[in-house]
């Protein structure tokens, strides 16, 4: 939204409902217009969507907007979709696609149903491309928009100068800052982590965030004896997350579903390689031994021994580190990205002039 609000463009937010966990708060541009279009902040029941839907359409008739852009699918982008509502560009979160539409079939009806309502897609990575093909949306509708960061405030400018602060320099220190929820492996980063320094006792580990199985993973730490060697950071303010991915030697991530991670490409653009799960968007982004370390997914033992071999040359966590910021240099580069999405809005809203002139 901070960078739409800098284009000139008139931008209204609906926001659907807020969050069960505050992660950071962060005030709503400038330039932004929000809609207060919903009294309850709470999550909806599905029940509740034909109402909704109703009221959506009556905020966006009075807004009379030429494009509507809403994600996730199967929460958000449903409203619109329900409502008639076009030009619609759904926006695809990774999950939504790769996990949620088959839960069941409810949500899986109901991914077919947005996308056959949506007259664009943007995902952000091939992954969910491929995956939105099988529901039968059109390949040349979808804009692959991976999301990006700031390469100048992720960068490995100040790479050590805070893990000289805080006196790990004899250590192999990894960062984690994926969230604590089932579909991240959190479960599977600890103990291939713990695997890893019974061989290796000089590992350490901050760990970011925090989430839903935050009693087990305390739990975990304490019953292994890793109070000393894993560290919880807390929530941290996207502005000092760079200090941490240019600390560390490694990333680390054992997510079973994503798309194009947003972490991930922190970490790289910081040269912090990384060690990463074999699911298909990771693979997008990293190839083993290249940019970084890979490990089969949901294996801890594979993982245990990707961290060993990380930890045994620093020569290759350098070279890989170059690695892994040339590909975001390439892939992640937010100003760029945002440009794609930009040239998007345009494409749709051409189309739909076409389609009813």
């Amino acid at each position: 939204m901070t960078a739409l609000a800098s284009t000139n463009h008139d931008v209204h937010w609906l926001r659907l409902r807020k969050a069960d966990i505050v992660q950071e708060e962060r005030a709503i541009p400038e330039n932004i217009q929000v809609v207060n279009w919903r009294k309850s902040g709470r999550k909806p029941t599905w029940i509740e969507y034909s109402r909704l839907s109703r009221d959506f359409r009556n905020a966006v008739l009075a807004i009379n907007p030429d494009i509507i852009h809403a994600g996730p699918i199967q929460r958000v982008a449903l409203l619109p979709a329900l409502s008639g509502c076009h030009p619609l560009l759904s926006m695809s979160w990774g999950f939504d696609m790769l996990e949620d539409a088959d839960r069941n079939s409810l949500w899986n009806w109901i991914t077919y149903f947005v996308l056959k309502n949506s007259d664009w897609l943007a995902a952000d990575c091939d992954t969910v491309k491929h995956k939105a093909k099988r529901f039968n949306f059109p390949e040349e509708k979808v804009t692959v928009f991976p999301w990006g960061v700031d390469l100048t405030q992720f960068s490995p400018e100040k790479q050590g100068f805070m893990r000289r602060q805080v006196g790990f320099e004899e250590d192999f220190l990894i960062v984690h800052t994926r969230s604590w929820e089932p579909r991240y492996g959190v479960d599977i980063a600890l103990e291939g982590f713990r695997l890893a320094q019974k061989q290796e006792p000089n590992l350490r580990m901050f760990m970011l965030g925090g989430g839903s199985q935050g009693h087990q993973v305390k739990l975990f730490v304490e019953e292994n004896n890793l109070t000393d060697r894993i560290q919880f950071c807390g929530y941290k303010k996207n502005q000092s997350l760079a200090d941490y991915y240019q600390a560390a030697d490694a990333y680390l991530s054992a997510s079973h579903i994503d798309g194009s991670s947003v972490a991930l490409m922190e970490a790289m653009a910081c040269g912090c390689p990384p060690i990463v799960s074999d699911i298909p968007s990771n693979l997008e982004w990293v190839e083993h031994e290249k940019e970084g370390w890979v490990f089969k997914d949901n294996d801890v033992y594979g993982l245990a021994e990707q961290i060993l071999d990380a930890a045994s040359n620093r020569e290759e966590i350098r070279k890989r580190g170059k690695n892994a910021r040339n590909k975001a240099e390439e892939k992640a580069n937010w100003t760029l990205n945002f440009q794609r999405l930009l040239e998007t809005y345009d494409t749709v809203v051409e189309s739909a002039r076409k389609t009813v002139g």
